[in-house]
């Protein structure tokens, strides 16, 4: 039975772990508030989390309704008060659909029927009920594959929602200032590559000295670039040569000032510059301040504009959160579902909870993921947006050997609606085994699944029919969808519930950091975010 408490009143309580909810916690902790943080998983991170191999089997498993998960309440009153049941497990399945997963018979790698038998039979710390499930549809080939991927399932952290950090970005100066960054450690995205024509996949020069020694750069496209860069990098000094330009769409801009087109205007639009959609659905000032950003992360941390964080970034960065917030006094608590929120009827304030023990807790504010939101709360909202994404384990690396890499198909180079961004990342991330490397694949929706999506990306990378050599060859790849539910809310909603945004479909923690600052200066205008933590054995943290 989960623990009960003792204090029953707090100034805020958080449900989820997730990477906005984390800081906030942290924060809210740094200036004194008492914080119980709880969440209905078993681990932190929510839609943000990673997972050993084992694990992300029974998460599809489960959000595809194959295991048996249920906390649904039916709605009372309680002392007076409205008790509006909450469904966890049903709201957060219905984040999800078009979930598929595969397993691949590595021909390759088969060497003898002793090697097959060895690997028929798991761990015996391996769940049983997943190797069932996924088994009973499989060839021995695939069988083996399977038995091999969990015998290593605790070396993965795959992260169901991966993203990046500029080095002169939001989250970078947070986790410098506030002292998060000494728990963790980092690794430069150190190349990126772009689809062409003829099926090459060209490196992006991105600093002068790339742009210099390119050898898929022309020399007059040399020159526009180098000219188009500088300006970029300070363009807030120039306002007269973007004049008249500003809500016009970016491509306009570099075609029509720069004569930047073709496959140069492709890497500076979905490598620099990271657009995640149509190239006309973002305006010249935008797509300057993307450029801008870009250009401005290189060089701090080596030659590269971004940093991995090691061992899945999504649940070790909101750990570390959550570890300030421990620090200063935070109560945490996992597996700890909530059953009812109740809400005064008269002023329509929240005023607390009730947990799964049907112990009453209280609080001036509740932080919340959309997951614990009542469905009587919740608006549907047919236009939000939509996240194809794909895990693929693979054997060795797809272009050359590095740690982490960024590929991306611009759109329509390989029929997709919208830029295919799909991350590299190898053993060195913390990641996979030392003999593997996992491909993270993502898109904005727009066919009717996330494998109609992505699969012919991932065809362009690696021996998904088995039958070419010089490829690397998939091991095991899952599909999915991920709603972007940005507090899409009935106006039911009291105002002391504050409700915190699912991943979106962006390759960093920008926006996401953004609005856990907002959030704060909303609830304590006057406090200062996440002021520095004092500690006199560190002052930076480390990036290899």
């Amino acid at each position: 039975m989960p623990q009960q408490l003792e204090v029953t009143e707090y100034d805020v309580i958080i449900l989820g772990t997730g990477f906005v909810e984390s800081i906030l916690a942290g924060a809210l902790a740094r200036i004194g508030k008492s914080v119980l943080h709880l969440d209905s998983n078993e681990y932190y991170g929510g839609s943000w989390t990673s997972f050993n191999f084992q694990e992300l089997l029974e998460w599809a498993q489960l959000l595809q309704g194959h295991v048996e998960e249920s906390n649904g309440y039916s709605q009372e009153n309680f002392e007076g008060k409205k008790a509006l049941p909450t469904d966890f497990s049903k709201v957060r399945r219905q984040a999800y659909s078009a979930i598929e997963y595969e397993l691949y018979a590595n021909i390759k790698q088969t060497n003898s029927t002793e090697e097959n038998e060895e690997y028929h039979q798991p761990e015996q710390d391996t769940s049983e009920e997943t190797i069932h499930h996924v088994s009973t549809r499989l060839s021995n080939f695939e069988r083996e594959t399977l038995a091999k991927l969990l015998k290593d399932s605790r070396q993965f952290n795959l992260d169901i929602a991966p993203k990046i950090m500029p080095c002169r970005g939001e989250l970078i100066e947070l986790l410098i200032s506030s002292g998060v960054g000494r728990y963790l450690e980092f690794k430069a995205l150190d190349k990126t590559y772009i689809y062409s024509d003829q099926d090459n996949f060209d490196k992006v020069p991105c600093s002068k000295e790339d742009v210099f020694t390119s050898q898929t750069v022309t020399l007059t496209d040399k020159r526009k670039l180098m000219r188009f860069l500088t300006f970029a990098l300070d363009f807030d000094n120039s306002p007269e040569t973007f004049e008249g330009y500003e809500e016009k769409p970016y491509d306009i801009f570099l075609r029509e000032k720069f004569q930047i087109d073709s496959k140069l205007l492709s890497a500076v639009l979905y490598a620099i510059a990271l657009i995640r959609t149509k190239a006309n659905d973002v305006n010249t000032v935008q797509g300057l301040t993307y450029t801008q950003r870009y250009l401005k992360s290189l060089g701090r941390y080596g030659n590269a504009a971004f940093l991995v964080a090691l061992y899945g970034a999504g649940s070790e960065i909101s750990q570390g959160f959550c570890r300030i917030s421990a620090v200063f006094g935070g109560i945490y608590m996992l597996k700890h579902s909530v059953k009812h929120l109740l809400i005064d009827e008269s002023s329509n304030n929240f005023t607390g909870l009730i947990d799964v023990n049907g112990q009453q807790l209280s609080s001036t504010y509740l932080i919340t993921s959309i997951d614990y939101i009542p469905e009587k709360l919740l608006q549907e909202n047919e236009e939000c947006e939509q996240i194809s994404r794909a895990i693929v384990i693979i054997d060795r690396y797809i272009h050359e050997e590095s740690d982490a890499t960024l590929t991306i198909f611009p759109p329509d180079s390989v029929g997709n609606e919208y830029p295919i961004s799909v991350f590299q990342f190898s053993e060195g991330t913390r990641t996979c085994p030392k003999d593997k490397y996992v491909l993270y694949m993502s898109t904005k929706a727009s066919g009717k699944s996330a494998k109609e999506d992505l699969h012919k990306a991932l065809e362009k990378l690696v021996d998904v029919s088995n039958d070419d050599a010089s490829l690397s060859s998939p091991l095991f790849a899952l599909f999915y969808r991920h709603k972007f539910r940005n507090t899409t809310l009935s106006s039911l909603l009291p105002n002391n519930i504050i409700v915190t945004n699912d991943p979106d479909s962006s390759l960093d923690f920008e926006t996401a950091t953004i609005q856990a600052k907002q959030l704060f200066e909303k609830m304590c205008p006057n406090e200062e975010f996440l002021p520095v933590v004092p500690d006199p054995d560190d002052d930076d943290f480390s990036v290899d």
